[in-house]
């Protein structure tokens, strides 16, 4: 995906973090992750959108990254698109019990996590462990 980098956003969102009491590094030389390019391929099909890609810390939990996002967010008043992707599960096809490669159990959490954040129910989401059906076959690592 051949777009443009942002390194002024780059900087920007550094700092965005910076000031919110985050650790944060700059890499110029890593390309994108398909986890960016791949919804921004069909989103932006040109390319010619900037982007500034960050990596999730998967050692952290999600309410780091709750607090993260909300660090960030200020950034959508001055034109930033943020976009969060991945899969709310991680099973795969020869999953047990799968129908059209999907499980029983990974449907519960995927519908589980859309009713919490359609409801607004941010602080639900982000205690999952406790509140979600299935989570640990979700993410088992």
């Amino acid at each position: 995906y051949p777009s443009p980098g942002a390194p002024d956003l780059a900087k920007k969102v550094q700092e965005q973090l910076t000031s919110s009491g985050f650790k944060c590094a700059l890499d110029k030389k890593r390309g994108l992750d398909h986890g960016s390019w791949v919804p921004l391929m069909l989103m932006y099909p040109e390319a010619k959108i900037p982007i500034c890609q960050l990596s999730v810390q998967s050692n952290l939990d999600a309410a780091h990254h709750y607090k993260l996002g909300r660090a960030l967010a200020p950034l959508k008043d001055q034109g930033v698109l943020i976009i969060g992707s991945g899969s709310s599960v991680h099973p795969s096809n020869d999953t047990p019990g799968a129908v059209f490669g999907v499980a029983r159990w990974a449907a519960e959490f995927d519908e589980w996590l859309e009713k919490t954040l359609t409801r607004g129910r941010y602080e639900d989401a982000v205690d999952y462990k406790r509140k979600a059906p299935n989570w640990k076959l979700t993410h088992p690592w």
